[in-house]
């Protein structure tokens, strides 16, 4: 992997301080707004698009701390899906905003730079009309995150640990890679489906972008991982608000397994697992996984038993 790859993924944490909103909010739809006005080149990016081609930036939900950790803040509520019918048995539950939160922003640094975004946002206020109220925000801190650099550091500690933990750290739709029908999701996090995404976006990022490529690596991440018993009873469907429609989306966590067996045979035909699995860890965290990843969907956190990213943000 060449040098110039090392810096083309940043993940930037952006601390604000927010006041004046009261109502059914997915708090991400206020990300793209504050994003937006403080640097207008970034709307054409979270314009919809048509085609195979991955969307290069992502944006999480506002996160606040609480008792003992951390929440991602929106607006769910209970429902059950019956055949093509939801039925909601009360009312989304209400957002107030007043205080200080972060965000995260992940970029490809080959289509936005992110010198720029930063700049931007540096010392951004404002006061501004958002679904009906007058909403401030105030930008209170930036972090920069070399991915790579994290992804690495991660692929090892799983690699020693022998074994991952992958929290949907904001409501994740997952999409089957196998399937014919562009729309067609899944509500089953096996490895397969949740790193298909991150292995997709690297390809097309890189232009090495084949379907036998792609099909590979599937391969070879579902024979890397395997799902533990508890994979089922770790995660959880929540009914989110984003416009004016419940969808399903997924939040817990998952634990897989690394095959010892098959991590040796990689290693006797030359495979560098450690970069690879680096690679793949450095877009998983950068770009999210799944659809709606622009929208504020499908933040992780890559975790292990000895060692987690440097960030945390977990919320279930």
């Amino acid at each position: 992997m060449s040098n110039a790859i090392d810096h083309r993924l940043t993940l930037i944490r952006v601390g604000v301080r927010v006041t004046g909103f009261y109502g059914y909010l997915y708090t991400s739809r206020l990300v793209k707004t504050l994003l937006i006005r403080a640097y207008p080149i970034l709307e054409e990016y979270f314009k919809p698009t048509k085609g195979p081609v991955p969307k290069l930036l992502h944006i999480t939900p506002l996160y606040r701390g609480i008792s003992g950790g951390v929440e991602c803040v929106y607006s769910y509520a209970e429902c059950k899906s019956s055949r093509r019918l939801v039925k909601c048995t009360g009312a989304p539950n209400i957002i107030e905003l007043n205080g200080d939160y972060y965000f995260y922003i992940g970029l490809y640094e080959g289509l936005i730079r992110s010198i720029n975004v930063v700049s931007s946002l540096l010392n951004y206020a404002d006061c501004f009309e958002f679904i009906k109220q007058k909403v401030c925000v105030e930008i209170k801190g930036l972090e920069v995150f070399n991915s790579i650099v994290l992804g690495r550091e991660i692929a090892n500690s799983v690699l020693s640990a022998r074994g991952v933990k992958i929290v949907f750290s904001s409501p994740t739709m997952l999409r089957d890679p196998l399937k014919t029908t562009r729309r067609q999701k899944t509500l089953l996090p096996t490895p397969l489906v949740v790193f298909a995404t991150p292995i997709y976006t690297r390809l097309h990022a890189t232009g090495s972008y084949k379907k036998g490529s792609f099909r590979r690596e599937l391969l070879r991440i579902h024979r890397l991982f395997n799902e533990t018993y508890s994979v089922l009873s770790s995660v959880r469907v929540k009914w989110i608000y984003y416009s004016d429609k419940p969808i399903p989306a997924l939040t817990g966590y998952v634990n897989y397994r690394l095959d010892e067996n098959y991590l040796n045979y990689l290693q006797s035909h030359g495979v560098n697992v450690e970069e690879w699995l680096g690679e793949i860890f450095a877009y998983t965290l950068t770009l999210g996984v799944g659809a709606g990843r622009a929208a504020g969907f499908g933040h992780v956190e890559i975790k292990t038993p000895i060692k987690q990213a440097h960030f945390k943000n977990t919320s279930s």
